[in-house]
């Protein structure tokens, strides 16, 4: 299979800070629930500009105040202020809005209808970053089966024809996610850093695939995998780096340790 060959660290942006001053990453979020504050700070550290797509604001918002019960509310909104707040703003409630104005937070409005707030947030955060590397998106797939289809939809679309440059991964409630190109793509899993979990997938969620695997407790060659057909789901990650080359875009996802203190 030909194609590119890309290292990729899935557990990167979920390390301890190296270097603040990299202008590489940006964070989305999205308007989903937020509960693990811990989470949301390691992701909010590890991004120099970071955005709330509309209602994501007010999911930003309520976590902080409950994360911060002995702090006024503004000094608990301070602690992790978005560099902007952007979408359709249909969600966004009004005393959300009033609070994060006050604070400097910039505050804008794209109506257009034909596109999501996740979009819009991408298209800002280029806008203020051209050379980004890196767009982390935190969001959720278990709420509303359409939204979570439209997601990694967009995430493709984005991935493969919008902003090849960049490289977009969606962390959710248990995973960290992202969509690999035609090629070989190493990832460095490196469970023993209690980061990430063994449990994995390799989806062909855009078409038919061919894929080859290594570092995988059932390793496949030359293996076609299609929706309605053979799918990998519930392998397991048996090596410090595992090597996915696949003729199609497939979306990778691996199970992130909710109970290792970030």
């Amino acid at each position: 299979m030909a194609g590119e060959h890309t290292r990729l660290f899935p557990a990167k942006c979920l390390q301890p800070i190296e270097d603040k001053s990299r202008k590489d990453t940006a964070l989305i979020i999205l308007n989903s629930p937020l509960e693990d504050f811990d989470y949301v700070n390691t992701l909010y550290n590890h991004a120099s500009y970071r955005l709330c797509a509309d209602g994501g604001a007010n999911r930003l918002h309520d976590l902080l105040g409950l994360h911060h019960p002995t702090m006024s509310e503004t000094a608990a909104i301070q602690s992790a202020l978005p560099d902007s707040i952007h979408g359709d703003l249909d969600s966004l409630r009004s005393d959300v809005r009033e609070r994060y104005t006050d604070l400097g937070v910039e505050v804008t409005q794209d109506p257009d209808q034909y596109s999501t707030d996740f979009g819009k947030g991408i298209k800002k955060v280029i806008e203020r970053m051209p050379d980004i590397r890196n767009i982390c998106v935190l969001g959720s797939l278990g709420g509303r089966i359409d939204q979570g289809i439209g997601l990694l939809h967009e995430l493709y679309r984005e991935q493969k024809f919008r902003h090849p440059q960049i490289r977009f991964w969606l962390f959710t409630e248990a995973s960290v996610s992202t969509v690999l190109s035609p090629g070989t793509t190493t990832l460095e899993t490196r469970l023993g850093d209690g980061l990430l979990e063994r449990n994995m997938g390799i989806l062909p969620l855009y078409g038919p695939a061919c894929i080859t695997t290594s570092g995988l407790e059932w390793d496949v060659s030359d293996w076609p995998t299609e929706m309605g057909h053979q799918v990998s789901t519930s392998n397991h990650v048996v090596a410090d780096a595992i090597s996915i080359t696949t003729d199609r875009e497939v979306l990778f996802t691996i199970e992130r340790n909710p109970m290792r203190k970030l």
